[in-house]
């Protein structure tokens, strides 16, 4: 009974914390509640924001998607921001989170595109989309994103413990990885002709790549608002500088505002020394002027 209040608390935290901060210390108090023999518990959880999800509770970020405290500030702000009918783009889209979030809010109007290179984190991505019966709501597509069309290798992390959702383009200095090839594609030519409204961008330092291969979508006349994470050792790892990533989006469109994510946004300075002292952050990038 006790590790079921718990788990309650937890749950009904995640609809009124004000902000994500600390929601992992939460999480892991609930889920140090259970039973050591129940630590893994893989089939239907049902979480917080109506998605039935396969998690393994005692990794990461398994363990915040189960009680709805994974990326909380983020997943509101997606909220926000879309809308009915809308486009959102999803480049990075692991088991498929986010993804489904933003299926539900645009509806079946809407439309939704989900990249998602790791065959692992892919099939559980096409489980879960079954399972909340969002199949024919959501294009699931197999290549990594990239400056080019070409081929790659991704590196998912070897060890049942690890975040499944680091899984790269590059080599993570002294983590061991199952590596896979997989193809390459640029944005704009898989999404020749359409206008998203809403970018997510979580490619474990891919993303000045990324944005490289979506210079059509940029430059247009309704480019998309972006929301990116901004992960100073991943980019490090692939050899970027801090500013890499935010300096190419701003070249390629200068009208961005950019935001960090927290309970509330905050407008920042884009500068290489504001960047690097936020080791990992998720960044918002509009022309609209937001609060």
């Amino acid at each position: 009974m006790l590790t079921a209040a718990i788990e309650s608390l937890a749950r009904a935290y995640s609809c009124i914390a004000p902000t994500g901060r600390g929601a992992f210390h939460v999480a892991r108090l609930a889920r140090c509640s259970r039973p050591q023999n129940r630590w893994r518990d893989t089939f239907n959880i049902s979480t917080p924001v109506s998605l039935t999800l396969d998690l393994d509770i005692a990794t990461y970020p398994d363990l915040c998607m189960a009680y709805g405290l994974y990326e909380i500030d983020t997943a509101r702000l997606l909220r926000r921001l879309l809308r009915p009918g809308d486009h959102f783009v999803d480049a990075g889209a692991n088991v498929g989170y986010f993804t489904m979030l933003a299926a539900r809010r645009v509806g079946p109007t809407g439309r939704v595109d989900a990249f998602e290179p790791q065959p692992d984190n892919r099939a559980r991505l096409l489980a879960h989309l079954q399972r909340n019966g969002l199949s024919d709501s959501v294009r699931v597509h197999a290549p990594a994103l990239s400056d080019r069309e070409g081929q790659a290798v991704i590196h998912a992390p070897d060890d049942p413990g690890h975040n499944h959702g680091e899984s790269s383009l590059f080599v993570s200095p002294g983590v061991k990885s199952r590596d896979t090839a997989v193809p390459t594609a640029r944005m704009d030519a898989v999404l020749a002709g359409a206008s998203p409204r809403l970018v997510k961008m979580d490619v474990e330092g891919a993303e000045p790549l990324v944005i490289a291969g979506m210079r059509g979508l940029l430059a247009g006349d309704r480019p998309p608002m972006i929301v990116m994470e901004h992960n100073v050792p991943s980019l490090a790892a692939a050899g970027f500088a801090p500013d890499e990533a935010v300096r190419r989006l701003l070249e390629l469109q200068p009208g961005y505002r950019v935001y960090r994510i927290g309970g509330s946004l905050q407008l920042i300075k884009p500068e290489l020394a504001t960047l690097a002292a936020m080791p990992q952050v998720n960044l918002l990038f509009s022309v609209e002027p937001l609060r």
